[in-house]
């Protein structure tokens, strides 16, 4: 057996495909299992043991190769204009296609209800291959994360990774509560990781508190970020990729929500046993307000965030120091 599985974006999305490579893996022991992606995440999953090649949507050489391939089927998680158009490439393939939940996700945001809350993206994934009789094995995800980065110093023995990043800042937990949480944990170690977006929040977060900071946002690789995940005692983030990758690597996670949801069925999976807390700021009228997230809030409080109880998400961490 031969398969393609097409996952454009982001890292978070990613990493909650890598069950599936697992499960295919585990059904066809021998099968050869390809997948593409954009060029910024190919590195993401370059050493999974379940997958044979990784070819990068931009990159016209790794394309005419992909191409050239003749696969048993193609298994679509990303569910779009893109993949419709690489799909149709191989129209005469058997198709597997992701159900994206479009609508209840509108409704769930409209509505706010329960009823139209969807199930766990991980599981609508492997839905997505029920075709071959595979079910969820709960194992988590899958991410190697190995050797050492001159770029990442001497890290602290007991510290806290401290997440800065998310695509919209709607998902990110802002300067103050930072601030705040630090302040309620005074002889903790904060390493911070984040985007190149996120540096000056990084360096002005390094410059109030100095010698309890090491600032590597904007400064390392996905890779090398997972250095830090892997060796923290444990991580607070808001709803992020970075949260879903410390969650393949079995770190304990304080997860801060803004403007998303557990309605979304996009929180991160539990592996190794490790604990992840949710903390999410109750009886908000206009919680969710998208499945996506904004550049400020749309009513201009922000109280998802700023109302967020600092004193339970330090007492979350202070268990694993």
């Amino acid at each position: 057996m031969k398969f393609l599985v097409i996952r454009f974006s982001s890292i978070g999305d990613i990493l909650l495909c890598t069950p599936v490579f697992r499960l295919l893996k585990n059904k066809f022991a021998h099968a050869e299992i390809h997948f593409v992606t954009k060029s910024a995440f190919v590195n993401l999953l370059k050493e999974n043991k379940n997958i044979n090649k990784v070819f990068a949507w931009e990159n016209t050489a790794e394309m005419a190769e992909l191409y050239g391939n003749q696969y048993d089927a193609i298994i679509d998680l990303h569910s779009n204009l893109r993949s419709l158009q690489l799909k149709l490439r191989f129209w005469n393939v058997p198709h597997l296609t992701l159900k994206k939940k479009n609508v209840s996700k509108w409704l769930f945001t409209l509505t706010k209800s329960n009823v139209f809350k969807v199930s766990h993206i991980v599981d609508r994934y492997i839905d997505t291959i029920k075709f071959y009789e595979i079910k969820n094995d709960f194992e988590g995800l899958d991410f190697v994360c190995e050797g050492e980065s001159e770029n990442v110093q001497t890290l602290p023995e007991n510290y806290i990774c401290l997440v800065l990043g998310g695509t919209y800042s709607t998902k990110r937990i802002p300067f103050e509560k930072i601030v705040e949480l630090i302040d309620k944990l005074p002889i903790s170690k904060f390493v911070l990781i984040g985007g190149k977006d996120e540096f000056e929040l990084g360096e002005q977060i390094f410059n109030q508190f100095k010698d309890r900071i090491l600032n590597y946002s904007g400064k390392i690789s996905i890779q090398e970020s997972a250095i830090i995940l892997k060796n923290s005692k444990v991580v607070i983030s808001g709803d992020t990729g970075m949260a879903h990758l410390a969650s393949a690597l079995g770190r304990p996670i304080a997860l801060v929500w803004g403007n998303t949801d557990l309605g979304y069925g996009m929180g991160p999976v539990n592996r190794q046993n490790a604990e992840i807390q949710n903390f999410v700021v109750e009886n908000l009228s206009c919680h969710p307000c998208s499945k996506l997230g904004f550049d400020a809030c749309p009513r201009g409080h922000f109280k998802c965030m700023l109302q967020q109880n600092m004193v339970d998400v330090s007492n979350f961490a202070e268990k694993y120091l």
